[in-house]
């Protein structure tokens, strides 16, 4: 049975990632969506403008979606200590093939959308330090969290340019790994406290 869209943008979005999927972030243009969505011209650019745009909206629509999944991850959480960086550890190696599949999407998306547009190059940035924060707030050395963060875009990435295939031993070692980095490395105090203790007779 052909799916019943809620809306023609979602109809698009859906054209846009599935594109991304088989031809990778090179493969995204107009005409390419529109050959997979069934919309006329008219009806895509009046919901997205521009490229780019598309291309943003894409993307925080499926950050939207894993957002969503790593806060149920977070409900079950008994702790606060790195919940946040827990639950994306999670994403990255726990979820059902379907949903992985979305987050490569994501992340060919962010590819392709940083490579057109400053924008949504920007609006990647902005999510990288917002989960910086959030991982720092709860008690995660920055510079954990950091080695985190930057392991799991290497592994995400490797994962969908196809340049990385772990055995599962090695998923399973690597995720191990983070989880220890999360869980055991200390928040240090920041600089201006360490100075104004040493500063004292």
């Amino acid at each position: 049975m052909p799916r019943v869209y809620s809306s023609a943008r979602n109809k698009i979005l859906d054209a846009t990632e599935r594109v991304i999927l088989r031809d990778g972030p090179h493969g995204v243009s107009v005409d390419a969506v529109l050959a997979e969505s069934g919309m006329s011209k008219g009806g895509f650019f009046h919901h997205f403008p521009t490229k780019a745009a598309l291309l943003g909206g894409l993307l925080e629509r499926l950050s939207r979606a894993v957002a969503a999944t790593a806060a149920t991850s977070m409900r079950g959480a008994p702790r606060l200590l790195g919940r946040s960086l827990r639950a994306q550890i999670a994403i990255a190696f726990d979820v059902p093939p379907a949903e992985r599949k979305h987050t490569r999407a994501l992340v060919l998306a962010l590819l392709a959308g940083v490579m057109e547009s400053e924008d949504v190059a920007a609006q990647a940035r902005k999510a990288n330090r917002d989960a910086l924060e959030i991982a720092s707030g709860e008690g995660v050395d920055r510079g954990a969290a950091l080695c985190v963060q930057l392991a799991l875009d290497g592994y995400i990435l490797g994962e969908a340019f196809k340049t990385m295939k772990l055995k599962r031993e090695d998923r399973e070692a690597l995720r191990a790994t983070l989880y220890t980095l999360v869980d055991t490395t200390p928040k240090l105090p920041d600089r201006r406290s360490r100075a104004h203790r040493g500063a004292r007779p």
